[in-house]
């Protein structure tokens, strides 16, 4: 891509807001210095859109200041409804990716993909939001292990959360089956001092 010979350049091109999603991709400096149109394999992050996460979490603050989620609860909820909206975008990417561009490797549960091909398509993927970031090909393989973690991080807090409310619900179960039996052996009781009083009037 001989107009696009420097980072700077491309910052020009796809706007401030693009600073960000390329801190480190130095691949991009190369851009230009060579005779094809071709970058070397770069990582590239799929997000939901803005409006989609703003409206998640709207939806969970409403949930938390109508008592529907606790503090924690509404916490891991938002991360699993993230999640989820991630690994939409990154199928709706995967099935709709220009064939100018090529997918060498991806985990659309992270929204993360190794791809090849044509500087201007991975380019144009950022300018239209489709991609979230752009990372060094090298990237792909620690983000992906970096993603699982926090996957199964995810995971072990639900877990424990769910473990704690089962041993509230058992809490209360017992509560409530001790306070039967007492009533029951109240009424027991009463019934036996009657029967008393009845024998003494014989």
């Amino acid at each position: 891509m001989s107009n696009l010979p420097t980072r700077r350049g491309f910052l020009a091109l796809t706007g401030a807001g693009a600073t960000a999603s390329l801190a480190g991709c130095s691949q991009f400096e190369s851009i230009g210095q060579s005779d094809d149109d071709e970058t070397a394999a770069v990582t590239l992050q799929v997000r939901p859109d803005e409006e989609t996460i703003s409206t998640l979490g709207d939806e969970i603050q409403s949930d938390v200041e109508s008592g529907d989620l606790g503090r924690q609860e509404a916490q891991l909820e938002y991360q699993k409804r993230q999640r989820e909206l991630v690994e939409s975008a990154a199928t709706d990417f995967e099935d709709s990716a220009p064939t100018a561009i090529t997918i060498e490797n991806s985990e659309t549960a992270y929204g993360l993909f190794l791809v090849t091909g044509s500087d201007e398509a991975i380019l144009q993927s950022l300018r239209d939001g489709a991609v979230g970031a752009i990372y060094p090909g090298e990237q792909y393989d620690p983000l992906v292990r970096q993603q699982q973690q926090r996957a199964q991080q995810l995971e072990q807090q639900q877990a424990l959360l769910e473990q704690q409310r089962q041993t509230g619900a058992d809490g209360e179960t017992n509560e409530s089956e001790t306070a039967t039996e007492t009533a029951a052996g109240n009424d027991s009781s009463d019934g036996n001092e009657s029967t008393a009083g009845n024998e003494t009037d014989g």
